[in-house]
C-alpha cells in the first residue's frame, strides 16, 4: 500500500508564530509531494491536536491523496446485517474485552485479499460494509472494519484512530489505535492481542486519521530517531 512520507522540519529558535508558520508549510508539503524518509523534527512544541502516539507530536494536515479513502472508511456500518452479527457476542463485554474480541473476530471473519485482486485497483480503502459483504480485504480494510465495529458497540469517535506508519519488522502497515482508560492500544493486522503504544518501539507512525481531523507525526528536537524503511519510500512513489 502506498504510504505518505515525512519531511524533516528544523524550526530552530523562531518564535511561536514562526514555528506555527513553518509547521503549516511542512504539513502542506507533506500533503502535496513525495517526502524524505527522515521524520519531522519539532524544536518548539505547540498544543497537540491529536494523540501524541509513540512519543510523537502531531501536525494537522489535509491529506488530499487519501480524502476519498477516508470518506469511505468513516462511513457508518452499524445497520449492516453482517456487522450486527460480528459484534453481537461482544455487546455484554467490558470495553477492554470488546477490543480483544473485535481484534480476533475480524481476523477470523475477513480473509486477506489484495485490492488489485478484489477491486482491480492498487490501493483502495473499502468501506466496512463493502469488506463485510465481500468477506475479504487487506490490512486497511480490516482496520476499518474494526473501527466501525467498535463504533457499532457504542465507542466514541474521539477514541478511534486509523494510523499509517512503518514497522521495522513488517514494513509499511496500517493499524487501528484505540483510546482506553487513559492509554492507547494498537490493533494490528497480525491477529495478535492488542498492545499499548509504549510496548512497540519498532513502530514509527507517519499519518493518523480521526473523526476530528488528520495529522502527520513528528518528533521533538534532540530525540533519537529511526529512519523509515526504504520500502515505504518505494511504495509512496
Amino acid at each position: 500500500m502506498g504510504h505518505p512520507l515525512l519531511v524533516r522540519a528544523l524550526l530552530g529558535g523562531a518564535g511561536l508564530a514562526g514555528c506555527l508558520a513553518l509547521l503549516s508549510q511542512a504539513a502542506r508539503a507533506a500533503d502535496s509531494s513525495d517526502l524524505s524518509q527522515r521524520p519531522i523534527i519539532v524544536s518548539k512544541l505547540v498544543q497537540p491536536l491529536a494523540p501524541a502516539l509513540f512519543g510523537t507530536v502531531t501536525l494537522p494536515i489535509r491529506p488530499t491523496r487519501y480524502l476519498d479513502d477516508w470518506e469511505r472508511a468513516r462511513r457508518d456500518a452499524s445497520n449492516v446485517p453482517q456487522m450486527q452479527s460480528l459484534v453481537a457476542p461482544a455487546r455484554g463485554l467490558s470495553r477492554g474485552q470488546q477490543v480483544s474480541y473485535i481484534q480476533a473476530a475480524v481476523q477470523r471473519t475477513i480473509r486477506w485479499r489484495s485490492d488489485a485482486t478484489e477491486y482491480g485497483r492498487h490501493d483502495y480503502w473499502a468501506s466496512a460494509q463493502e469488506t463485510l459483504e465481500h468477506g475479504v480485504g487487506d490490512m486497511e480494510d480490516r482496520a476499518i472494519v474494526k473501527m466501525q465495529a467498535l463504533r457499532t458497540l457504542g465507542w466514541s469517535n474521539r477514541d478511534l484512530f486509523l494510523t499509517m506508519g512503518n514497522d521495522m519488522v513488517g514494513g509499511p502497515i496500517t493499524v487501528l489505535i484505540v483510546h482506553l482508560d487513559g492509554h492507547f492500544y494498537v490493533l494490528d493486522d497480525t491477529g495478535g492481542a492488542p498492545y499499548s503504544t509504549d510496548r512497540r518501539p519498532e513502530f514509527t507512525p507517519s499519518l493518523t486519521f480521526g473523526y476530528g481531523g488528520s495529522w502527520i507525526h513528528g518528533y521533538p528536537a534532540r530525540t533519537q530517531f529511526r529512519t523509515a524503511a526504504s520500502g515505504v519510500a518505494a511504495a509512496a512513489r
